[in-house]
């Protein structure tokens, strides 16, 4: 019964998201990309190319402005979530090595 429902679930949350889609046109007649916003969130939108949809986040803090099609810190979002911040990119912290040992130059002398 369990595995049931979480195909169900599963099967359900694909067919949710292949809807979400915008349906983009096979090719631009100016062969420019075209944009759409997320259909709930504001700090996404999605990049139509040559009729390939990329989903894409804007920089954290910048919300997709369908006025000017960029992120912009000032875009109306009208009733799209703007509650949750965009992802923040991971790093890994760089390690500096250290040596227990002073280093000594020698002249000639």
């Amino acid at each position: 019964m369990n595995k049931a429902l979480l195909v169900a679930g599963l099967l359900v949350a694909v067919f949710a998201s292949v809807l979400a889609v915008p349906d983009c046109p096979d090719e631009d007649e100016d062969s420019h990309a075209t944009y759409y916003p997320h259909e709930t969130e504001c700090w996404k939108y999605y990049e139509c190319d040559n009729g390939v949809a990329d989903l894409l986040d804007c920089p954290t803090g910048l919300y997709w402005d369908v006025r000017l099609n960029v992120c912009n810190w000032d875009a109306d979002c009208g009733d799209l979530s703007t509650s949750t911040a965009a992802p923040t990119p991971t790093t890994e912290g760089t390690t500096i090595p250290t040596t227990d040992e002073a280093t000594t130059t020698e002249s000639d002398g």
